[in-house]
């Protein structure tokens, strides 16, 4: 995606941001969904100002494009990612235990539901990443 599309993406969330914000204040909306308007507020503006600064600071945007296209970079991202779901995954089937003879059945059922999803999703991404290579 060009610079230009993620900038008007940006303004956009920026625009939905301020509107939820808005609408949590003026009481149309409960505090969460205001509360997801200021993250997305946040967010945003974080995110344009890089774009600023990447295109008006030729050193920072070389360090960005050589960051972007690193190998170890990329490897660490993915070793990262991997730890994180494996971690998940026994953080739920854990909570799961812990949860059932405490007399939380539901939350207990939807510990498990929640690992059954991600190993769905696991399951189909690497079949798809399986076929590409």
């Amino acid at each position: 995606m060009s610079n230009q599309k993620r900038n008007i993406l940006y303004i956009a969330l920026l625009i939905v941001g301020v509107v939820l914000c808005a609408a949590g204040s003026l009481g149309y909306i409960d505090s969460f969904w205001s509360g997801m308007g200021d993250a997305i507020i946040g967010v945003s503006a974080v995110r344009l100002v890089l774009s600023v600064k990447y295109k008006n600071d030729p050193k920072y945007a070389k360090y960005v494009d050589i960051s972007n296209e690193d190998e170890r970079t990329q490897f660490i991202a993915d070793k990262a990612r991997s730890w994180a779901l494996r971690f998940s995954i026994f953080l739920f089937c854990g909570l799961g235990i812990i949860l059932r003879p405490m007399g939380h059945v539901a939350e207990s059922q939807m510990c498990f539901y929640a690992v059954c999803g991600m190993e769905v999703i696991y399951l189909s991404c690497r079949a798809v990443v399986n076929r590409k290579y």
